[in-house]
């Protein structure tokens, strides 16, 4: 821990809401200096009450079920809006806990499609599983402003588990969410503010994810956006933009003021004189661009001349209430419940490949210019930058870690300290894991040597994606045959390892292994980090079983790598603490609750 600056508190609902998570704090002599309009507002806290901070300032509603760990995101949610916390538009928002994790997702997904509210889900795990089919016809039905929270937790197999892995986010690639990782309490919070204004503007719901328990409950530094900041940056729901995209005008577009003007006209042409009627319509041609942005109403004097005098209300009415030409409102109201009506019903042959089509060819392709224009709006305003990939010490480096979620912070200390000893290495942190960035990722990773994948998961979803970005990249190199990937003239060595599923514990002498791997002519094309499959002194027992197993599964002799001792990778000016506990998951409240009591009454920041 660190000592921390001059601190002032910071008064507002959520704030309130959220004491028990995290002291909040304006360092005024800090916030001073910085250049941006939303420097943020300091505090300690952790993934989750990182995630419904922002949830409360914008969510005109949640549907939320309990399941460890991101049940804690839709109670500080709730507890919010309990004491009466309203969004940033001065709405209080709603909330439901239904039967289950798939009703929930259902739920929130209806309520998306009304339309001119952000709307959230938080879950993992089983709960994703159970709510899957509803995440599939969500992406389906283009419900814009949803966003799912999650904090990824294993899915269990052979036993129950409810720590860290990515077998949830990866079940949600194929249903066609677009999907964000963060890896820290910080990028959690940013990614959540940014995943609502990409989701409003691509039509495609976001999954914001991050590790269970390793960000979700862990305790740090964080800068949480200011309520201004999140109604600058996203904008009212129920306000109108212009449409963003062809297909998107064309589709939910209104077709303007001047269209309904002259449908009026074309209804009630019986009750104008023939000159007048022909005198109006020339005047709404020929001055079309100015009355399509006349919101206000300040040209409908002008024409009121040829306006019979017991229609004059009825025009003005039609003047003023009429959607400019090519908006949409910003979060669609896909579904009116007053005028009910039947959309997705039973499509065969060609007609719903034809859906599919349209889906990938008019709104995915779209979403990576959605991402970079929210991650550029946002860097803008809060000095906070983000890149669908970001590196670390990865320019020169020869040999690379790629990862999803708090392990590239963990790989960036290790990279650091073996920086100084020398060695050119480097990490690769993807926030957006889909639409996949392959050509930033290719760009990143051109020239390497060798490229390490981090998976907290058996599924080695990330590796297929790397790996499929790297041979397009190499096949360009011959015929430019992918578009937006650069060619390379070579492709690096790629290994993965597996690393801390269910919350398996991984240490910096794992992760030096890993960087050792890379360097070696052996190179290990896949193996576990901190798993060991044989021991070094056995007894004459275990000795003859491990020869057996050595005979059987000889691949398994390499799947373990040799490890060190653990370097320090503390600052200088920095402690550590231990906390015991005897017990289970008391052990993690308890942590975060002292941590808490050490920033505020100790003037530290964990």
């Amino acid at each position: 821990m660190r000592q921390s600056q001059g601190e002032s508190s910071e008064n507002n609902q959520i704030a309130s809401s959220l004491a028990a998570e995290g002291t909040l704090k304006t360092p005024e002599d800090s916030v001073s200096k910085k250049t941006c309009k939303y420097p943020g507002i300091e505090t300690v806290i952790h993934g989750n009450g990182a995630i419904a901070h922002v949830m409360g300032h914008v969510c005109g509603g949640v549907i939320g079920y309990p399941i460890t760990p991101s049940t804690e995101i839709s109670e500080l949610f709730e507890a919010f809006r309990a004491r009466g916390g309203c969004n940033v538009w001065g709405k209080h928002p709603f909330f439901f806990e239904p039967e289950g994790e798939h009703s929930a997702q259902s739920g929130a997904m209806g309520a998306t499609l009304v339309g001119g509210r952000f709307i959230s889900n938080a879950s993992s795990s089983q709960g994703i599983l159970y709510g899957l089919e509803s995440h599939y016809v969500t992406v389906g039905k283009k419900a814009g402003g949803f966003v799912l929270q999650v904090a990824a937790r294993a899915v269990s197999k052979h036993s129950l588990n409810v720590m860290a892995g990515h077998d949830d986010v990866y079940a949600l690639l194929p249903s066609g969410y677009t999907i964000l990782f963060g890896s820290n309490p910080q990028e959690a919070t940013d990614l959540a503010a940014i995943a609502y204004r990409v989701s409003s503007l691509s039509m495609v719901p976001v999954a914001n994810a991050m590790d269970g328990f390793s960000t979700s409950h862990m305790q740090c530094e964080t800068l949480l956006p200011e309520p201004e900041l999140l109604k600058e940056f996203l904008g009212d729901p129920s306000s109108r933009i212009k449409s963003p995209t062809v297909a998107q005008e064309m589709l939910y577009g209104a077709r303007g003021r001047v269209y309904q003007l002259q449908q009026y006209l074309y209804k009630h042409h019986g009750d104008f004189q023939p000159d007048s009627l022909a005198a109006l319509g020339d005047f709404l041609v020929d001055r079309a661009a100015e009355i399509e942005a006349d919101n206000a109403g300040e040209m409908v004097q002008g024409s009121l001349t040829w306006i019979p005098e017991e229609l004059q209300g009825q025009w003005r009415r039609q003047w003023v209430n009429a959607f400019e030409k090519g908006t949409r409102q910003l979060v669609p109201a896909m579904v009116d419940v007053n005028n009910p009506g039947l959309t997705g019903g039973v499509q065969n042959q060609p007609d719903f490949q034809a859906g599919l089509v349209d889906h990938q060819t008019h709104f995915v392709n779209e979403i990576p210019n959605f991402i970079r224009q929210a991650m550029d709006e946002y860097g803008e305003l809060t000095g906070r930058h983000y890149n669908p990939v970001q590196t670390f010490l990865a320019d020169d480096a020869e040999h690379v870690i790629v990862g999803l979620g708090s392990v590239t912070d963990d790989a960036e200390a290790v990279a650091s300290y073996l920086r100084g000893q020398g060695k050119k290495v480097g990490v690769v942190s993807i926030k957006l894991l889909q639409p996949f960035p392959e050509g930033e990722l290719v760009a990143a990773l051109d020239g390497k040597k060798a490229v390490t994948v981090l998976e907290r998961s058996e599924v080695t979803a990330l590796t297929n994606l790397v790996t499929q970005s790297l041979f397009k990249a190499r096949e360009n190199n011959d015929l430019i045959r992918h578009r937006g990937i650069p060619p390379i003239d070579s492709l690096p060595k790629i290994s993965t390892g597996i690393f801390g599923v269910g919350g398996h514990d991984l240490q910096p002498r794992h992760l030096i292994a890993a960087y050792r791997n890379m360097e070696s002519t052996l190179n290990v094309p896949f193996f576990y980090l901190g798993s060991q499959f044989f021991e070094k002194n056995p007894s004459p027992g275990n000795a003859e079983r491990q020869q057996r197993l050595k005979q059987a599964y000889p691949e398994t002799e390499f799947m373990a790598l040799e490890t060190k001792e653990n370097p320090s990778l503390l600052p200088q000016d920095a402690f550590r603490i231990r906390f015991h506990s005897v017990g289970g998951y008391g052990t993690i409240a308890t942590g975060k609750l002292l941590t808490d009591i050490l920033a505020g009454v100790m003037g530290l920041h964990s």
